[in-house]
């Protein structure tokens, strides 16, 4: 976007006379200089205009006798409200603003600029508000952030596209895990990584529809397949990438795209929109990044919609059930808790893993009362190993919008106070986006959490933007590292960050857990580097809450 010009520009330098100068004198001092606007009278140190027109009405007078009356009079007589002082460095279109805040009999007068140096001039009215005005068509049709088109710009670029006949695809941008950037490093941070990521998607018919969405519209359909078309889309994501170093934070863009192309029956930009949504959406589910329309991602998602509205229903018919996977002493194997998982058995899709239902769950209100039904049969199943003789922690994974419900310490101390437990029976297990979404909020529930005796640990650790930030800024307990990098520990480069991690959680006090552990010889390799539990198919499948099978070795 062009600048607007500043103040001093539209400014120029004029005469500063007394109030007490006559009017006869003032008149003079404007015919030696015909091209200027008019001069400024000062009186007990402030500034009025004296405009040129609205000198000549006053000597004009009623009857044209204003010049005879007035000639000897001083200017002081003749003087208005005080005049608007503005700085030369002052933009118009703000400059113009100003002019439009005064009263409606002063927003035409002219305006005294600061030129510096003990410099005076003046700026007129008008120009100040052209431009404001041509800002504010500009501004009808462009994203103020990043310059890029907005809505309204894309509905007139498309139209004229689909009028015209031509075959067109858009492709629809969305940045994965944004919120956390912007709750990390704070808006403006996240502003700045936004027009970034502008400047990457290049000039065209490209645009912003708010929020971190953003749209590719093209006639230039290559070879016209269906494969140029994603291939191009995966092109655009590489374009984005970065990494964007942004408040000294490199910071690598990740993001999932949709496409839909203009076909029979689809079109119109609604459609294009719903379809790319819709592809986009498939995008961040099945993590493939890109995605192309087509028509069964509608029935899948139809699918996961059905799911959701009955998922309230299956929490009060019982057909949700927990299943339990240890973790187990890194040097001696003995299970040390157990992490709860929730499935559903859906009557007519039979047993649903969490992938299924839950993150659509965690996109509506739906998620309180799931998460609540799951706190409550953990503890009450925790409390019968506990009261069996098997006092054993059950690990409990608390979403972000439960994290920062204002209720949620008193929940999970009434229901330990209701079984008898204590607090150390229970650990809840957050994400980094958990906590990055409200920071202070959630720290403060977590601290409520360990005044209770629970026990606080990370999961998926290293998939998010500021992990080393979290490990000194909140109450935690134990940290688990993400899975990705459990499966690459063979590799030597990424073994030598998994050690330097493990590092870093000794010197920190926290309890080391690695999950996804799947053979033995990256159990051993764990081991070795100072983890102090492990999870994963090695040492057993998630089970119902049977104390033998679940349990046993």
């Amino acid at each position: 976007m062009t600048e607007a010009p500043a103040l001093g520009a539209l400014a120029t330098p004029v005469s500063v006379v007394s109030a007490d100068t006559e009017v006869g004198v003032i008149e003079a001092l404007l015919r030696a200089e015909p091209e200027s606007i008019g001069l400024v009278a000062v009186d007990a140190g402030r500034l009025y205009v004296l405009d040129r027109p609205s000198l000549e009405t006053y000597l004009a007078g009623r009857l044209g006798y204003g010049r005879a009356l007035l000639f000897h009079r001083p200017v002081r007589v003749l003087l208005g409200p005080p005049a608007l002082v503005l700085p030369a460095a002052l933009p118009w279109d703000d400059a113009a603003r100003a002019c439009l805040a005064r009263p409606a009999p002063d927003r035409g007068t002219p305006v005294v600029v600061e030129l510096g140096g003990g410099e005076i001039g003046i700026a007129p009215v008008g120009p100040l508000v052209e431009q404001l005005s041509r800002q504010y068509e500009s501004l009808a049709l462009r994203d103020a952030l990043t310059g890029l088109g907005n809505r309204r710009m894309l509905t007139e670029t498309a139209g004229a596209l689909l009028d015209a006949g031509r075959q067109v695809a858009l492709m629809l941008v969305d940045l994965d895990r944004f919120k956390e950037i912007n709750d990390s490093l704070g808006h403006s941070r996240g502003d700045q990584l936004l027009r970034r990521v502008a400047e990457a998607l290049g000039p065209g018919h490209t645009f912003r529809l708010g929020g971190d969405e953003f749209v590719l519209l093209t006639d230039d359909l290559g070879d016209g397949s269906d494969e140029h078309l994603v291939a191009r889309g995966r092109e655009l994501l590489r374009a984005i990438q970065g990494p964007f170093v942004v408040a000294g934070v490199p910071i690598t863009v990740e993001a999932s795209l949709g496409i839909a192309r203009t076909a029979a029956g689809r079109r119109s930009l609604s459609d294009l929109l719903a379809g790319a949504d819709t592809a986009m959406y498939a995008a961040k589910r099945h993590r493939t990044a890109v995605e192309l329309w087509r028509p069964e991602l509608a029935a899948e998602q139809s699918t996961d919609l059905r799911l959701q509205s009955e998922l309230r229903a299956a929490i009060d018919q019982g057909q949700l059930e927990l299943h339990y996977q240890k973790l187990v002493d890194a040097r001696t194997g003995e299970a040390r808790s157990l992490e709860a998982l929730v499935r559903w058995r859906h009557p007519r899709h039979g047993l649903l893993l969490p992938g299924a239902f839950l993150p659509g769950a965690e996109r509506s209100e739906v998620i309180n009362p799931l998460t609540t039904w799951v706190l409550a049969d953990a503890v009450g199943q925790a409390a019968r190993w506990h009261h069996a003789g098997r006092p054993i922690p059950v690990a409990v994974n608390l979403p972000a919008p439960v994290l920062v419900h204002d209720g949620i310490v008193d929940e999970i101390g009434g229901l330990l106070a209701r079984h008898g437990l204590p607090g150390c029976s229970l650990i809840v297990e957050i994400t980094e986006s958990a906590v990055l979404t409200r920071p202070e909020q959630s720290a403060q529930r977590l601290r409520g959490l360990r005044d209770l005796g629970v026990r606080v640990a990370v999961d998926d650790f290293g998939s998010g933007y500021t992990s080393l930030a979290l490990l000194t800024q909140l109450p935690l307990d134990e940290l688990k590292l993400d899975r990705a990098f459990v499966h690459r520990i063979h590799d030597e480069r990424d073994r030598a960050i998994v050690e330097a991690v493990a590092s870093m959680a000794r010197g920190l006090g926290l309890t080391l857990v690695a999950e996804g552990v799947e053979d033995q010889a990256t159990a051993d390799i764990l081991a070795g580097a100072g983890f102090d539990l492990l999870q994963g198919y090695h040492f057993g499948r998630p089970m119902p809450p049977s104390l033998e099978m679940a349990i046993a070795g």
